[in-house]
C-alpha cells in the first residue's frame, strides 16, 4: 500500500470516526434528561478530539507547508474539531472545553516549532531518503517518570489548599490544568511512536502512563468523585492509544523524528517530500 493511501485511509477515518462519535453523544444526551451512566460515545469522542488536538499541533509544528498556511490550517482544523465537540456536548461550558482544545493544538505546535528552529533543528524525514540520520527527539523513558512525578506532586499540593467554590474560579482551575496534562501525553507519545529507537518498547511504558496522568487533573478539581477520576484516566489513555496508531501509520510510511539541517521544504525546495495533511475530524 502506498504511504499517500495509508494516510489518506487514516484522515478518512478520523472523519467518520468523528462524525459517528458525534452523533452518537447527540443521541446519548437526547434520550435521558440528565447525562447516562456510562456514554461511551461521549467518551470517545472525548478521547478522539484530544487526540487530533495533539495531531493537528504536531502537524502544524513538523510540516514542511509553508509556516503561514500552516498556521492558518492548524487555527482552522482546531476550530472545526473544537465545533464538532461543543456542539455534540449538552453543558454550559463550552467555552472552557474548547478553550481547553485550542490550548492543546496550539502549545504543540509553538514547542515543536521552536525545537525546529533551534540548534537541534527537529524535524521529521523519510529515513529511506535519510538512513544515516540521528535520533531528533531525545528524551528517556526516566524524564518521562520525572515529569509525571513533578506533576503529581503539584496536584497533591494544589489538593492541600482550601476548597474552590466559585464556579468561575473552577473552570479558570480546570482549563488550566488540563492542557499540560494532554500535551505531556501526546508529546510522550510522539516521541516513542516516531523516534528512530524502537516504538514497542517506548509505547508499552508511555500509554499506561497516560492513564496515569488522566488521573491527576481530578484529584483536584474533583477529588471527591472516583468515578470521575476513573473515567477520565480512560479517556486520556484511550487518547494516547489514539494518538499512538495515528503515528505508526506515518511511521510505516517511513517518517521519523531526527535533527540537523536538511530536509525541509519552506527552507530547501529540493529536499524531502511535504508531510501529509493532518487528520481532522
Amino acid at each position: 500500500m502506498s504511504p499517500k493511501l495509508k494516510i489518506g485511509l487514516l484522515v478518512s477515518g478520523h472523519v467518520v470516526a468523528g462524525l459517528v462519535l458525534a452523533r452518537g453523544t447527540l443521541r446519548e444526551t437526547a434520550l435521558t434528561p440528565v447525562f447516562p451512566s456510562f456514554p461511551i460515545a461521549m467518551f470517545g469522542l472525548f478521547a478522539l478530539v484530544f487526540a487530533e488536538a495533539g495531531l493537528i499541533g504536531i502537524w502544524g509544528g513538523l510540516s514542511s507547508t509553508r509556516p503561514l498556511w500552516r498556521i492558518l490550517a492548524t487555527c482552522a482544523a482546531t476550530g472545526y474539531i473544537g465545533g464538532i465537540q461543543v456542539t455534540a456536548m449538552r453543558i454550559t461550558e463550552k467555552s472552557i472545553l474548547f478553550l481547553i482544545i485550542a490550548l492543546t493544538s496550539s502549545t504543540i505546535l509553538v514547542v515543536l516549532s521552536g525545537l525546529r528552529l533551534s540548534r537541534r533543528k527537529l524535524r521529521l524525514a523519510n529515513l529511506v531518503n535519510e538512513p544515516m540520520a540521528s535520533e531528533g527527539f531525545q528524551f528517556s523513558l526516566w524524564h518521562l517518570f520525572l515529569a509525571t512525578t513533578a506533576v503529581a506532586v503539584l496536584l497533591a499540593i494544589g489538593r492541600g489548599m482550601p476548597p474552590i467554590s466559585s464556579p468561575r474560579a473552577k473552570d479558570l482551575l480546570v482549563s488550566a490544568i488540563f492542557p499540560p496534562c494532554l500535551i505531556m501525553v501526546e508529546l510522550a507519545t510522539l516521541w516513542a511512536a516516531l523516534g528512530i529507537g524502537r516504538a514497542t518498547s517506548r509505547l508499552v511504558v508511555v500509554v499506561p502512563t497516560a492513564f496515569i496522568v488522566g488521573m491527576m487533573p481530578m484529584f483536584l478539581v474533583d477529588p471527591a468523585s472516583g468515578g470521575r477520576i476513573l473515567l477520565w484516566s480512560v479517556i486520556v489513555g484511550v487518547q494516547a492509544i489514539i494518538t499512538a496508531c495515528s503515528l505508526l501509520v506515518v511511521r510505516s510510511c517511513g517518517w521519523r523524528l531526527v535533527s540537523g539541517a536538511g530536509g525541509v521544504a519552506d527552507e530547501q525546495p529540493d529536499g524531502i517530500e511535504s508531510l501529509p495533511q493532518p487528520p481532522s475530524p
